[in-house]
């Protein structure tokens, strides 16, 4: 290469790429957005952006998630950090916070969000809810450190490492939110997904395991009245109402996603 390249040349590397992968990359490397990276097409850049801009294209060509290349995602209103440690926030669990939003007024609450990773769920509750308490929990040490830094600023938000809610006390808290592993074994998408943490998206059972773990514990932890919200995947609604049921919860709604797609339940527990 010259000295010097344009950035019209720059994007034009690794066409099978995204333009829009390509743009926030180089927007990235050149600490700009992607709006000006468009509008200035025809500025060049020097050697080094070209070198720091093509290797993180390879890692994105190699299939690794853009926002692990950027270090981060945009989620509801906020830019999160994610690293290996944490899932990427994908829109469709937004309607995780639409409900929520939805099922409890702004008025004193304490709010559980269960395998939080990087917080994207709990902190924007928490911005949207000032009179909110959440309580943000995980068993992976390395995805709480992220969602610590993730939430600074935000306030009524605390953060508990435990598996599910053995940290949590008993009968305190009016609803509950998780986003839990619920992909089954050997599904043909986690082909996509061989950089985020099996942890966090594999269950046992169908997929059903952690999903009906988390409906147990709901009994010990939600106080009278209090509401169960789950995200689940494509296919299992009609396992998690007969689950839901079956384990004395009633008022039982579903959610569809931004794809139509089958994707949130709640519940009360009677």
């Amino acid at each position: 290469m010259t000295a010097e390249t344009k950035i019209h040349e720059l994007l034009a590397l690794e066409p099978d790429t995204p333009l829009i992968e390509r743009q926030l990359i180089l927007a990235h490397v050149l600490n700009k957005t992607r709006s000006w990276v468009i509008a200035h097409d025809l500025d060049s850049v020097r050697d080094a952006t070209y070198s720091a801009y093509k290797e993180r294209l390879t890692r994105c060509k190699q299939g690794e998630p853009v926002a692990y290349i950027l270090g981060y995602k945009d989620f509801w209103r906020h830019r999160f950090a994610v690293n290996a440690a944490t899932l990427i926030p994908r829109p469709e669990t937004e309607i995780l916070v639409e409900a929520a939003l939805a099922i409890l007024p702004n008025e004193p609450n304490t709010i559980l969000d269960l395998g939080t990773g990087s917080g994207a769920i709990a902190i924007s509750l928490a911005n949207e809810r000032p009179a909110w308490y959440v309580v943000a929990s995980d068993f992976s040490a390395d995805a709480l450190a992220v969602a610590k830094r993730n939430a600074k600023g935000t306030k009524k938000i605390t953060f508990f490492q435990g598996d599910w809610g053995k940290a949590i006390k008993p009968n305190s808290v009016q609803l509950i939110v998780c986003n839990p592993p619920y992909i089954e074994p050997g599904d043909e998408h986690l082909a996509e997904l061989t950089f985020e943490p099996s942890s966090a998206l594999i269950s046992p059972c169908k997929g059903l395991h952690d999903l009906h773990k988390v409906i147990k514990e709901a009994h010990d932890l939600l106080s009278d009245g209090g509401t169960l919200l789950l995200e689940h995947g494509y296919n299992q609604q009609d396992a998690l109402l007969e689950l839901l049921q079956n384990n004395n919860f009633n008022h039982i709604q579903t959610y569809i996603d931004l794809n139509q797609t089958p994707r949130a339940i709640s519940a009360k527990l009677i």
